[in-house]
């Protein structure tokens, strides 16, 4: 009833789990965001070599990682997608010289 409720005596550690976990995604989905855009802002619209697009952006993305205090995961996650694009931005060249000359 009504008149059993205490204000205080609650249990909200299921709620703050939930609020933890949405700040959690917030901030991964926004670091990762910011990446990928300065990336992209570097490659095409600054003009810069695809190289060293990425890795001025992974240097960033590290510097952003430790501003925000992420944790191992961040970096590790970080890696990946450089050694990913490293992967994927070298088959393109070799390609482009393959086939243009």
């Amino acid at each position: 009833m009504a008149s059993d409720y205490v204000r205080g005596e609650m249990d909200i550690a299921d709620q703050k789990a939930t609020f933890g976990g949405f700040i959690a995604v917030s901030v991964w989905g926004s670091l990762l965001t910011v990446v990928s855009v300065l990336y992209l802002t570097l490659v095409f619209a600054v003009g810069m070599d695809w190289l060293a697009g990425l890795i001025a952006t992974a240097v960033v993305g590290g510097v952003l990682g430790l501003a925000l205090g992420m944790k191992t995961s961040w970096y590790v996650t970080l890696g990946g997608l450089f050694f990913f694009s490293l992967v994927c931005g070298g088959i393109v060249q070799l390609f482009g010289m393959v086939f243009g000359g």
